[in-house]
């Protein structure tokens, strides 16, 4: 993945931040639309959870949602991970995403998830929140609905899921399933396609 010019995420943390997680996009304007992700390079100064988040905030920025769901706040769910969810909350109230605010969740049942914007699952629980809808259980139910799924486990793509994130070569990078965001109505730029490694359904 090439590294693009200025900081993607300098409207939403201070730009010692951006710099040191290596995100790097055109600020976003109307006149000059932002440019997609690239994997971070690893840093002990921030956390795997406000990287994460990071890129999370982003993905929503290269997502459309169809006519019923492009209004109001873009509500994000969050599954199991509550570091994640602070970090998240942090970056959405700095600043809202693509003119939209950004309402950030603990979702813990089924309607949590179907309400959602985007929903991102935890591969591993916090205690206290095991109860909480897992991908293998939620992503059947939710397909067909409007939600931009993402996690981190090697097996979620294959079970319907639309962006994981995996390491590799200590960087965060991460895989889309086209026919998975199809499928759920959800049109992401293809200038965020072609930093992604593809996942495609073998026949």
């Amino acid at each position: 993945m090439r590294r693009l010019a200025g900081s993607f995420v300098s409207h939403l943390v201070v730009r010692a931040t951006a710099l040191a997680l290596g995100v790097a996009c055109a600020p976003a304007q109307a006149s000059q639309p932002a440019s997609p992700p690239v994997p971070p390079a690893a840093s002990p100064a921030f956390t795997a959870e406000a990287v994460r988040a990071a890129y999370i905030i982003n993905f929503i920025r290269f997502t459309e949602w169809p006519e019923s769901h492009a209004y109001g706040p873009v509500v994000v769910g969050v599954v199991g991970d509550r570091m994640l969810e602070d970090e998240l909350i942090r970056l959405a109230d700095r600043q809202g995403v693509a003119g939209r605010s950004v309402r950030v969740i603990r979702a813990k049942n089924l309607r949590d998830l179907q309400t959602s914007h985007v929903v991102y699952f935890s591969p591993a629980p916090t205690l206290g929140d095991e109860s909480a809808p897992g991908a293998a259980t939620a992503l059947p139910l939710l397909r067909e609905l409007p939600v931009l799924t993402i996690s981190e486990s090697p097996a979620f793509l294959g079970q319907g899921g639309i962006i994981n994130l995996y390491r590799e070569e200590e960087k965060l990078r991460f895989e889309i399933a086209p026919e998975a965001a199809a499928r759920a109505r959800l049109t992401l730029s293809a200038r965020l396609l072609k930093l992604a490694r593809i996942f495609r359904v073998e026949d």
